[in-house]
């Protein structure tokens, strides 16, 4: 039997993410010092809208539609003289009511502009009503067929709610509640977020599906979809909700759909279940989770109600992991999509871990890094001159792929599963029903683990690239020695890559697995090892984006005597010093390579004279950096 042990050493000689500052200058991206709040329309500013009655007449057939939009909302920052909604122009204002009242109003360029007779001041509330018709070219709704069935649905992400109905698109300004009324013909069913409270049988051969959800939401995530649907009904049993879950599915209307997906359709009661343990509670608990079938191509998280093309273990967790990640917590800008679609993407592969294996996770993280290294550049963070790029925003592979790799790396760094999940919670209840930014998470996840992420979202999160790593070792009895380098892919903006990095020594009998920080190239490293070693393996299961390179075994006995390690580093008062040549003279320099002192004591030099600051210590001819506290 093989034996299998990790060793944090002490020798090699941080322990803790957390504990290490930069010890080389990093180049600050320009992406950080860009500005990442959108330029903001001020007429948009002025009014925060806390809800909205959609009441249209649909059908399955086209993308005609007809009603109204009322909108309830609260007067912020400056009296309000002048409202502005969005509404794309190739729809008809057929009137705009404010406070009951009929008003004039313009509509050009896809924005309703009525000038206020009495200003409304600052924390007033306002009603605005606006009816229309039309069959608008936006792509947010469409009408098509699959599987001899017609359906009519809606998609707003990102910028395309406008296209159905007048509304504000803002992410920071999520609505407290909806209500949703759909009429179309009797033959069809309407599905939509929240609860449905009342069909409404009409005259004429028509009903109204009235669905009403009390939670907050952002703007994109409103939806209906129409069609002859089967109504599929589930339940889920989350551990500590006494009650059940409802879960909703909206399928075709066609036998051979409903039993071919019946079975995976099915296991969205165990997702919930799982996530709700990881995760914390289904948000939406109260109301339901569902899925609305329309040939889109994929899914769309409509918040209590996906609407997807069809069914997979992959599609359905990938989608009810938005739920937590870009329902419950929305990203805050378009730039931060990661904190929605690499969370999503990731919760596929704890399904995988949770629910199948861990060689069908591991194999699916695989095979998502390879994708990610097909190309050399492009930061998961999105560049503000490209907020109206939707393929850049959702390039998979960027904001889901890596966007999934990093947490990944972020759960190997914190190295404890049970603070790890409690971080996702924690994060989670901090900006509950809210919109977050990739910082946010980066500052929660340091102040509730202690460990400084700063430099990691520097290099994976604002960066570019991934690093080629490459090893020359030698061993000597009981002792491995090795240097460790690697090469960025995208040198000019990310240089260099400062991780914990897993080394696997094996000879077919005995593997045992050592953690050492690498810190910069050609750091050298002693480690002990009590058998002959015959293979090494960097990052060998996988935690981090990367790419290998050479891995040479050395003759010289020069360089295995003149390889040394220091610790702890950084160090306040003593530095150790481990070296195979118990005679070599210490010198240490500034960072500039000044001469500072020298030292015939190898094993335990006192440092506690030197200013804090950046030092190099030269042992036969080698040196290393090492922070002086």
């Amino acid at each position: 039997m093989k034996s299998l042990t990790t060793i944090l050493l002490l020798a090699c000689f941080i322990t803790s993410y957390g504990q290490l500052k930069s010890i080389l200058p990093i180049e600050k991206k320009s992406y950080r010092q860009e500005k990442v709040s959108y330029l903001k329309n001020t007429l948009l500013d002025n009014y925060d809208v806390n809800f909205y009655f959609i009441d249209l007449n649909a059908t399955n057939q086209n993308k005609t539609i007809s009603g109204k939009t009322s909108m309830k909302a609260k007067v912020v920052n400056q009296p309000l003289s002048e409202l502005m909604l969005q509404l794309n122009s190739s729809l008809i204002v057929d009137s705009v009511h404010l406070n009951g009242m009929l008003y004039p109003f313009t509509f050009t360029n896809s924005e309703i502009h009525v000038s206020v007779s009495s200003t409304i001041p600052i924390g007033q509330y306002f009603i605005a009503d606006v009816f229309y018709h039309g069959t608008s070219t936006g792509s947010g709704i469409k009408s098509s067929s699959v599987l001899n069935t017609r359906a009519t649905w809606t998609l707003s992400e990102s910028y395309h709610a406008m296209d159905w109905f007048p509304c504000k698109q803002e992410l920071t300004d999520k609505i407290d509640s909806a209500y949703i009324f759909i009429t179309c013909p009797n033959t069809l069913q309407v599905g939509s977020n929240g609860l449905l409270t009342k069909i409404d049988s009409l005259q004429n051969n028509m009903v109204c599906y009235e669905w009403k959800t009390y939670y907050p939401l952002d703007y994109y995530l409103i939806s209906f979809t129409v069609s002859k649907y089967q109504p599929i009904i589930q339940y889920a049993h989350p551990q500590g909700l006494q009650d059940s879950i409802l879960i909703l599915n909206y399928l075709y209307n066609s036998s051979n759909f409903i039993s071919h997906y019946q079975d995976t359709v099915a296991r969205t009661a165990s997702f919930i279940e799982l996530l709700s343990n990881l995760y914390g509670l289904y948000p939406y608990y109260k109301e339901k989770y569902g899925h609305c079938t329309a040939p889109i191509g994929g899914g769309m998280e409509h918040q209590t109600m996906t609407t997807l093309s069809t069914f997979s273990f992959e599609l359905i967790i990938h989608e009810l992991g938005h739920q937590w990640f870009g329902d419950y917590v929305t990203c805050a800008n378009w730039q931060d999509i990661w904190i929605n679609e690499g969370f999503a993407t990731y919760t596929y592969y704890i399904g995988l871990q949770y629910l199948l294996s861990q060689n069908s996770a591991d194999q699916w993280m695989l095979n998502t890094h390879s994708d990610i290294m097909s190309a050399s550049d492009g930061s998961i963070y999105v560049p503000f001159a490209d907020i109206n790029d939707e393929g850049r925003i959702f390039d998979y592979r960027l904001s889901y792929e890596k966007g999934a790799g990093i947490i990944h790396t972020l759960r190997y760094i914190i190295n404890d599963d049970s603070t790890f999940f409690a971080t996702l919670r924690g994060f989670l209840q901090q900006y509950a029903f809210g919109t977050a930014t990739g910082d946010d998470f980066k500052n929660f996840a340091q102040n509730y683990t202690g460990m400084d992420f700063t430099q990691f979202f520097d290099e994976w999160y604002y960066g570019e690239g991934f690093p080629t790593y490459s090893m020359i070792w030698n061993q000597q009895t009981d002792s491995v020695y090795f240097s460790l380098s690697l090469q960025s892919s995208a040198t000019t903006i990310t240089p260099f890559f400062h991780l914990p990095v897993e080394i696997k020594f094996s000879n077919g009998t005995n593997d045992t697995i050592v953690r050492v920080f690498h810190q910069y190239n050609q750091q050298a490293f002693a480690c002990h090892i009590p058998f002959t070693v015959s293979q090494i393996t960097i990052d060998p299961r996988n935690y981090i984006i990367n790419d290998i390179g050479s891995i040479v075994t050395s003759s010289k006995k020069t360089e295995s005597e003149s390889a040394f390690q220091i610790y702890p580093n950084p160090v306040n008062d003593y530095l150790h010093i481990i070296s195979i040549n118990k005679s070599a003279t210490v010198r240490i320099y500034d960072f500039t390579g000044k001469f500072i002192k020298t030292s015939e004591q190898q094993e335990k030099i006192d440092v506690s004279d030197l200013m804090p600051g950046i030092y190099f210590i030269e042992v036969n001819g080698y040196k290393q950096k090492f922070i002086k506290l």
